[in-house]
């Protein structure tokens, strides 16, 4: 009898020891795709595979963390499967419970249309309800490059800019509070990768915290130099957390003259002073002195400087009559001969008297293009 009752416990004992285990080895696989940001009201885009026999409710549970590990929100929802089958979760669902852990991470997500962009940690955990043991959780990564799309406008992108203080512009993300944008501006050295300058090259323009999509070039940063490169960057954070870069813009500065302030009237040149190949500005006129011991004639003509081949400029008039002493004169090229505006010419005079030749390079001016 005792070997009976104790052969009958030891069979009652493996049939609960097998039961038990058929309980507790439920098998849940979560597949969990990429958050759809339009679709903000809900946090489940993902399919539960069932590889056991258990058949019934299940409970999850969407746990959205940022990279620190701080919880923004959580959503539950309730939803039945069967045994070794499976359920895709997608979109919106009337039972999804939703709590909000930060309240500004609330307010944002209520102001927007769409997942506000961050960097994120989404966990979902899979229970069956009445078998608390039976559960499985996944995690997966969300940038916010993912959601962000970082443009940058002016500067263009390997192009020449001729405005010593360009205003920066990029694509307004309207993000609103708590989001900020940050800009920094390198020179480039010859051959230098952008990405490496920006991260070693001092900067001439930084900016860690801007609200708008604009930055004047300030007044008290180094000056652009001319036919020098240079390449800058944005960022966006959200409460000093960096979510994203934008690519690298590079842009060459030239120094341009209708951004330079020229007198309307320029002084005398003694011609006789400079060398061949002065390089001189004539702003619509060319004033120049010329010392003279006795009665000249001084004869001026006009060449284009910029080709191989001077072609000469027909002049209305092109000579002067010398005194004895100091002789002052004016040489107006707007008038007397049709010159384009920022050319480089060549006045080329010469004294039959003296047998004495004066080459001049000028860049011509026309001031009603100047400031």
């Amino acid at each position: 009898m005792t070997k009976f009752l104790c052969r009958k416990i030891s069979t009652l004992s493996l049939f609960l020891f097998l039961f038990g285990s058929a309980l507790t080895a439920q098998n849940f696989q979560l597949v969990l795709d990429p958050i759809n940001p339009f679709q903000k009201q809900s946090l489940f885009n993902l399919s539960v595979i069932n590889s056991s026999g258990y058949s019934g409710q299940i409970n999850l549970k969407a746990t959205l963390k940022n990279r620190r590990g701080k919880v923004l929100m959580t959503q539950e929802v309730n939803e039945t499967i069967t045994a070794n089958g499976s359920k895709s979760i997608r979109g919106q669902r009337e039972n999804i419970n939703t709590r909000f852990a930060d309240s500004d991470f609330g307010q944002l997500y209520n102001s927007n249309s769409q997942l506000p962009p961050l960097n994120y940690v989404l966990c979902v955990e899979v229970i069956a309800v009445g078998e608390l043991k039976t559960t499985s959780q996944e995690c997966v990564d969300y940038q916010a490059s993912d959601f962000l799309n970082l443009v940058t406008i002016y500067p263009p992108d390997e192009e020449i800019i001729y405005d010593p203080r360009p205003q920066f512009n990029w694509l307004d993300l309207n993000l609103g509070a708590n989001y900020s944008y940050q800009f920094k501006l390198v020179e480039l050295k010859e051959n230098q990768n952008k990405n490496v300058a920006l991260r070693r090259n001092n900067p001439i323009v930084i900016n860690e915290k801007i609200g708008s999509n604009q930055l004047q070039f300030p007044s008290d940063a180094i000056l652009l130099k001319n036919n020098a490169k240079y390449a800058w960057q944005l960022a966006i954070s959200y409460k000093g957390e960096l979510l994203s870069r934008s690519e690298p813009t590079v842009f060459t500065y030239k120094d341009e003259i209708e951004y330079m302030s020229f007198p309307k009237k320029l002084a005398y040149v003694d011609i006789t002073q400079l060398g061949n190949g002065a390089a001189l500005y004539a702003v619509g006129e060319f004033k120049f002195i010329y010392p003279s011991s006795g009665e000249s004639i001084i004869t001026a003509k006009v060449y284009n400087a910029n080709k191989k081949k001077k072609d000469e400029q027909a002049l209305i008039a092109n000579d002067f009559t010398a005194q004895s002493g100091m002789n002052r004169f004016e040489f107006d090229l707007s008038d007397q001969v049709y010159l384009k505006h920022l050319k480089y010419y060549e006045i080329v005079f010469f004294d039959s008297f003296q047998n004495r030749t004066f080459n001049i390079e000028v860049q011509f001016i026309n001031p009603d293009y100047i400031k």
